[in-house]
């Protein structure tokens, strides 16, 4: 035999609200009795509550306590009966490669790039539904922040610390972010695998053509998401802004052709990060077109959920409650 269960378990506490409920239930009662004996005589008391069934207006303020205690007990969740389920997890492996790098503390993007950028990957792993994420940060060096998990809560906790103060700022290298998301993905496979690269496009070092070839020899599609202005701006730098060795104040642009070239290269798309999220939109389209891989099945129990039959009998009392009349049947002759 089934046992019962609770889906809301905690919503048993609300039960202890039927006492002080049933109190002043019974307590207008007997106000109510009170009042019409205080202000009538006792001629007309006989005549105006003659006709007054006590036990049907007892009867009634029961009726109201009980469906007010099944109703509690419908918010509690029973549940009876279950079914065994399996569940496929089907999608793909997403590594996103973020820039650490000073520039990226630039405010041409409100409020600042990344600020801008850890908001949109938010939004990102929001969105993913069976699919694996890992992070990866970088300057002229990079690291895993993250690795592969489909624990979107911890993946979301690893991007709440990253930060420019993780790795050294003596450069940018997109080269050395897209060799760290390589050593991500199972090397036994040749698909299923996405790289996302969100950077301002500034690059101090070589090596991209080659570090994307890999990344495409190993079945991997990279896309890239520019962010910042190509007008360029100063970085911030305590009380002021970021100076070279000569004085000069740092100005960090937008570079696109670096962008579009990765992701030219890497059979995937260039976007630019505008002031909404209209283009992760986009690569969750793109996404969608891309091959599934099954990553495990899961066998769980469903258990059939029976509050209907809570509120109904809810219902009946109410109903009771309305259509029971508290007078007294006339006698007839």
């Amino acid at each position: 035999m089934e046992r019962l269960k609770f889906f809301k378990p905690e919503y048993f506490d609300m039960l202890w609200l039927i006492i002080p409920a049933a109190l002043l239930i019974f307590y207008s009662v007997a106000k109510k009795i009170s009042v019409i004996g205080s202000f009538i005589g006792n001629g007309l008391r006989e005549h105006m509550t003659g006709s007054l069934s006590i036990r049907k207006l007892y009867l009634k303020r029961i009726f109201q306590i009980l469906s007010l205690a099944l109703l509690i007990l419908a918010l509690t969740g029973p549940q009876i009966g279950s079914k065994i389920v399996k569940m496929k997890r089907q999608g793909i492996d997403i590594v996103v490669a973020i820039d650490l790098s000073r520039s990226m503390q630039a405010e041409d993007i409100t409020p600042n790039r990344l600020k801008k950028t850890k908001h949109e990957v938010k939004n990102f792993i929001n969105g993913l539904e069976g699919d694996r994420i890992a992070l990866v940060g970088f300057t002229s060096k990079a690291f895993v922040q993250c690795p592969l998990t489909s624990d979107y809560d911890a993946a979301l906790m690893f991007l709440d610390m990253m930060d420019t103060s993780l790795l050294p700022q003596d450069g940018t290298s997109l080269a050395e972010a897209l060799k760290a998301s390589g050593t991500v993905f199972p090397e036994n496979e040749k698909k299923h695998k996405l790289v996302v690269l969100i950077s301002d496009g500034e690059d101090h070092e070589e090596g991209i053509v080659e570090a994307v070839s890999e990344l495409k020899e190993s079945g991997a599609v990279v896309y890239t998401i520019g962010i910042g202005s190509p007008e360029g701006v100063p970085i911030p730098s305590g009380n002021g802004f970021l100076k070279d060795s000569e004085g000069n104040t740092v100005i960090t642009k937008l570079n696109e052709l670096n962008l579009k070239k990765i992701a030219m290269e890497g059979n995937g798309n260039y976007y630019y990060s505008s002031v909404g999220d209209t283009e992760l939109k986009e690569i969750f389209t793109d996404i969608g077109r891309l091959e599934k891989k099954e990553f495990d099945e899961k066998t769980f129990k469903d258990y059939a959920h029976r509050f209907q039959f809570v509120l109904l009998g809810a219902l009946l009392f109410f109903l009771a409650d309305l259509f029971l009349n508290d007078r007294k049947k006339e006698k007839s002759l």
